[in-house]
């Protein structure tokens, strides 16, 4: 009997001041036999990412979130809602999201939640788009509940399909942390002004999140300050276990940017799409503004048996809501 199948799918992208560089997919052997039944075969994801489809272009269309149904939930509806908002303010097309089945993997549970990952490559020069889909129960259908696109220089291995994984949520244990306890070192992590912590190694995202918040600061201190403040999200944290052990999961998280006008007789404006956002014609900020935005990252998580600290291997962000409140202007004190 031959032992050979696919082991899974070794995705890796770099990402440089801004441009994509070329990823790579690399296909692995492997004689490991599978030990659990998968929830799904290859021909019930495609249908099941099908119906996930349908509605996502339903409600694309009519740019409303109202048409999410059972089939756009968690973070994903709130992401893609704050998506319909901008595109809406701005004249701007949404974001295009292909939920067509590339690379996947699926859970292998006798018991619900359970998930698929979907990681799609529109090409070479494009980062992975890793998408989350996710059964909540058995009489729910599978819904998508997070995506986000993968970090330069990052990769992860998957289980191949016949094989399937393990199902990872909120307070799975067997890793260095719970994926509770390392998102919320992650918040705390990037509330503390840090690139990096005893939890969580350096990457990207979090250093343009940072660097972000100081130039914008700087740019804007003659008129008053600019602060940032993050906060977990009540949407479960759902993922699976990729090859190695380790757990990849993707959570939701806010976070506000602060304006504060400070000084008297002073000039404090929005710009970009902050200022798209806003539903005045007046971008001026006369007392404060605050700037609130949804973000997703894919956390990968070391198994207790490997140790080491987690990672960030995937983000995106999207503005939600930009509000005034005039009543803190200096002029008037």
């Amino acid at each position: 009997m031959r032992r050979f199948m696919i082991a899974g799918v070794a995705l890796s992208a770099a990402l440089a001041c801004g441009a994509c560089s070329a990823s790579e997919l690399v296909v692995q052997e492997t004689t490991q036999s599978a030990q659990h039944t998968p929830n799904l075969d290859e021909a019930r994801v495609n249908e099941a990412l099908k119906e996930v489809a349908r509605t996502l272009n339903t409600a694309d269309s009519a740019l409303d979130a109202q048409d999410f149904g059972q089939r756009i939930i968690d973070g994903a509806a709130r992401t893609r809602a704050a998506q319909y908002a901008y595109a809406l303010a701005s004249g701007d097309t949404i974001p295009s999201l292909d939920l067509s089945a590339q690379n996947l993997a699926v859970t292998n549970s006798a018991q619900w939640p359970r998930a698929i990952l979907n990681i799609r490559q529109a090409d070479a020069s494009q980062l992975p788009v890793v998408e989350v889909f996710v059964q909540s129960d058995a009489r729910s259908p599978y819904a998508l509940a997070n995506w986000c696109r993968m970090l330069g220089g990052t990769s992860v291995t998957m289980a191949p399909i016949e094989q399937g994984s393990a199902f990872v949520t909120n307070d799975s244990s067997g890793f260095v942390s719970t994926p509770e306890d390392a998102l919320n070192a992650y918040v705390d992590m990037l509330n503390a002004g840090q690139t990096s912590s005893q939890a969580f190694a350096g990457d990207e995202f979090t250093a343009q999140y940072l660097d972000t918040v100081k130039t914008l600061a700087s740019s804007l201190s003659a008129a008053g300050t600019v602060s940032a403040h993050a906060a977990v999200t009540s949407d479960p944290i759902l993922g699976l276990v990729l090859q190695d052990g380790s757990a990849l999961v993707a959570a939701n998280f806010t976070y506000t940017l602060n304006y504060s006008r400070t000084i008297a007789k002073s000039t404090m404006r929005l710009g970009g799409q902050t200022a798209t956002m806003h539903s005045g014609d007046d971008d001026t900020v006369k007392g404060t503004a605050t700037v609130t935005y949804v973000a997703t990252v894919l956390i990968n998580i070391p198994s207790a048996n490997q140790g080491g600290v987690s990672r960030i291997v995937g983000a995106d962000r999207v503005i939600e809501s930009v509000t005034m409140d005039d009543s803190t202007n200096p002029d008037h004190a």
